[in-house]
């Protein structure tokens, strides 16, 4: 038997198990394990969530570019985010975390809509993990459902069909895509790839549905995403934040990004996650959800069962604006985040007296949009736990996470961070069920 479980991670699906720049491994050498209830709360709250947050990004559709500001949404954006997608959904693959209080409570303090990571882990490394530990694993037949998802996408693209066969053809193929020199983008887009492959008709597969890097592709004149080869993508998968490929342009200046929206726009191809997932996105959006739970009679947003869940689970979020002093009850402490901060950057914790702590994380290494404003939302004593890594047992903290594939929940995963604000310096730490 293997001394050491990460040694059995397969490194061609999951290479960073030794990352760069990091003395540990990601991955801890244990396993954590939740109780079954707390599994299936985390996959009803999930559930219940997303119906409430897609009911708030339709809010946000049909009111206009006010709350769309309020979000702090790139003005560039706005013209791309009322365009109906194929599914019907905001977001198609999603991840929310979650922080247990002292008590042992859940709270919802963040949805990763756009571009959520951590598939590998969740969908393959989770398995492997249970597997050697011999636990059983709350992830068990969540890879199935993840391939036959990513199918029902694939033929929402409406991919052309071989009039010989009565195939799928390679003509125009759904696209996957990253800045290839980035491991944990290439690992996660790949395998995501992979998994659509699983159940598709295709001829040659690899050729219906493939991988290119950004810096090889195109858009042409029409909008069409152009690849190396000459042939033009049907659909896009992007693991590349959307506030930031807005502004990308050429080395000659030309406006990449606005080019490529206006191909969505007109037609050319499918984007996955749609663009409207941005709406999401956003940690301001969390604001708007806590104040349009505060509406009653006719202007009330969500069913009783959503305002129940909302209440309960999520914490009390504000706009920079609508924030004061006084909103903070004594002994409480608030975070200050800002709108388009990624892995802790910008973080701050206040107090009635002021800053009492603010995250260090080196933003350089950070790609995230600069945020104008930020929110403000109440912070969360976490309850304490330990992992072992290779840096000895460690006292610190569990972010719990749970996918959405579209409108139903789906895997499990959890972070261990030696700070009660994850950053970058958090591990992998896989679930087992008791």
């Amino acid at each position: 038997m293997c001394d050491d479980w990460r040694d059995l991670l397969n490194r061609n699906i999951f290479p960073f198990v030794e990352y760069e720049g990091y003395e540990d491994k990601y991955p801890t050498k244990n396993i954590a394990l939740i109780s079954r209830e707390r599994a299936e709360e985390l996959r009803y709250v999930s559930g219940v969530l997303y119906g409430a947050f897609q009911r708030a990004v339709s809010v946000c559709q049909r009111c206009g570019e006010n709350f769309l500001v309020d979000l702090e949404i790139p003005p560039q954006l706005i013209p791309y985010l009322t365009k109906e997608n194929p599914l019907h959904l905001s977001t198609w693959l999603s991840r929310f975390d979650y922080v247990l209080d002292k008590q042992g409570n859940l709270h919802m303090v963040e949805i990763n809509a756009d571009t959520p990571c951590a598939v590998v882990e969740a969908y393959y490394g989770n398995t492997v993990a249970c597997t050697h530990f011999e636990q059983e694993n709350p992830n068990e037949g969540e890879y199935d459902r993840l391939c036959q998802w990513l199918n029902e996408i694939f033929l929402a693209s409406h991919p052309g069909v071989s009039i010989s066969t009565g195939r799928f053809h390679r003509k125009h193929p759904f696209l996957f895509a990253c800045f290839h020199d980035y491991d944990e983008d290439l690992t996660t887009t790949r395998f995501l790839m992979n998994a659509m492959r699983q159940n598709t008709m295709a001829v040659e597969a690899d050729d219906a549905i493939c991988f290119t890097s950004f810096y090889d592709l195109a858009v042409r004149n029409d909008g069409s995403i152009l690849l190396p080869d000459g042939r033009t993508a049907n659909a896009i998968y992007r693991l590349h934040p959307l506030e930031i490929l807005i502004e990308e342009t050429t080395p000659e200046g030309d406006t990449l990004g606005k080019d490529f929206m206006d191909g969505y726009l007109h037609d050319r191809f499918i984007m996955f996650n749609p663009p409207e997932a941005i709406i999401m996105q956003s940690k301001a959006f969390q604001a708007l959800v806590w104040a349009l739970n505060q509406q009653s009679g006719a202007k009330r947003v969500f069913t009783a069962e959503e305002a129940d869940i909302i209440s309960r689970y999520m914490l009390p979020s504000y706009f920079a604006r609508d924030f004061t002093p006084d909103k903070m009850p004594p002994g409480s402490d608030w975070i200050k985040k800002p709108i388009w901060g990624r892995e802790g950057a910008g973080i701050e914790v206040l107090d009635r007296q002021g800053v009492k702590l603010v995250k260090d994380v080196d933003a350089e290494d950070i790609v995230r949009r600069d945020s104008k404003d930020d929110m403000y939302q109440l912070f969360v004593d976490q309850q304490e736990c330990e992992a072992d890594t290779d840096s000895g047992r460690l006292k610190g903290y569990e972010t719990l996470s749970c996918f959405m594939l579209g409108k139903n929940p789906s895997a499990l995963y959890a972070r261990f961070s030696p700070e009660q604000i994850a950053g970058t310096e958090a591990y992998w730490l896989p679930l087992g069920l008791q």
